[in-house]
């Protein structure tokens, strides 16, 4: 089959591998649609962070399961599926409370185990989540990315009525600012930059904001929540500073949710998180019964729109191009996904 390998820094490799052969509680999936994310651009450009030098990356995948699970778990054939990709020992305290993101033995497929960019992956099948029949690919691409923003407002008070603030109107921002006015917040807007990107965030009914002058961007952050700051901010970009300034908008006793991932250090205001009784709080990983299962469900009753997102779509024998299009950080490129579809090999594996 094809795949997609990458090496090291802007070296990724479309070669042949041998298909995949899933273990008993594995399912074979053939991989329809594989969305690049930040994390797989930080590989490319400056890997290896997290990732194997001669993994296939990807690991926000939709398919369908073409071999089900020799221990009869999980989704039959020919179900179309959302690929969990968090796994972890299944032994430790964290694993048995379904917390696998934070295994100390975590491997996420796409990044320490082979991924979604290729012909087909082999997943957990107990942790595969169905697709609705009506749903395009190009939609539940959308479902791993949405599960980061449903899992970031897990660690925030209830938003309904609340003042929400989202830094950085990238593919987790806009998700993130739909979720808030899903929930209920009394006001949503998105710091961004990019007037392109603000007029996509406009169109959702959330407000936007962009002053070149940081004082400025701050007083105009006030200004939409009221006077004292908004009661929940999520940094999405990951950027040096971007916390610091996430800190700046929030209001007495207002939490912090940080998503985007900095490689260098972070300084804060302590005294000011101190006295002001702030929280600051990490999200990464989600769990593939609530935050990802949630995430297909908005996607199905059509509370997160998405189609406007995917600005891109590659066929796996451009995926070199795919990659050079997200490194060049053109605004316009809001998300891209990747067609992995080969061809149909069922009967061939099945036998």
């Amino acid at each position: 089959m094809r795949a997609a390998v990458w090496y090291g820094k802007r070296r990724v490799v479309l070669e042949e591998r041998p298909f995949p052969v899933p273990a008993a509680h594995q399912a074979l999936v053939r991989v329809e649609m594989c969305g690049l994310c930040g994390s797989d651009l930080e590989e490319y450009l400056d890997g290896p962070v997290v990732a194997r030098p001669g993994t296939v990356l990807g690991h926000e995948i939709v398919g369908t399961v073409i071999k089900a699970a020799a221990d009869g778990s999980g989704p039959p054939q020919g179900t179309r599926v959302v690929v969990d990709v968090v796994n972890g020992c299944g032994r430790c305290r964290w694993c048995r409370a379904g917390e696998e993101g934070l295994c100390a033995d975590l491997a996420v497929t796409g990044l320490h185990l082979d991924g979604g960019l290729a012909e087909y992956v082999v997943a957990p099948a107990c942790r595969l989540i169905s697709l609705p029949g009506g749903m395009p690919f190009s939609v539940g691409a959308l479902a791993e990315p949405l599960a980061v923003a449903v899992r970031a407002f897990r660690k925030t008070p209830a938003l309904a009525g609340r003042r929400v603030v989202i830094v950085g109107g990238g593919t987790i921002g806009m998700l993130c600012a739909q979720v808030a006015v899903d929930y209920g917040a009394a006001t949503v807007a998105v710091v961004e930059p990019d007037v392109g990107r603000r007029a996509l965030v406009a169109a959702w009914g959330v407000a936007t904001v962009w002053e070149t002058d940081a004082a400025h961007r701050r007083s105009e952050i006030y200004r939409l929540t009221g006077g004292d700051g908004a009661d929940v901010v999520v940094e999405c970009v990951g950027r040096p500073g971007s916390v610091a300034e996430a800190l700046n908008f929030v209001a007495p006793a207002g939490t912090v949710v940080a998503l985007g991932v900095s490689p260098s250090p972070e300084p804060i205001n302590l005294l000011s998180l101190v006295l002001k009784e702030r929280t600051l709080v990490g999200s990464a990983a989600h769990r593939w019964d609530t935050d990802v299962t949630h995430a297909v469900k908005l996607l199905a009753d059509g509370a997160v729109d998405v189609a406007p997102m995917v600005t891109h779509v590659f066929a796996l024998d451009d995926v070199t191009k795919a990659f050079t299009m997200l490194a060049a950080g053109a605004a316009s490129a809001i998300k891209i996904l990747v067609r992995c579809t080969g061809p149909d090999l069922s009967q061939e594996l099945l036998s």
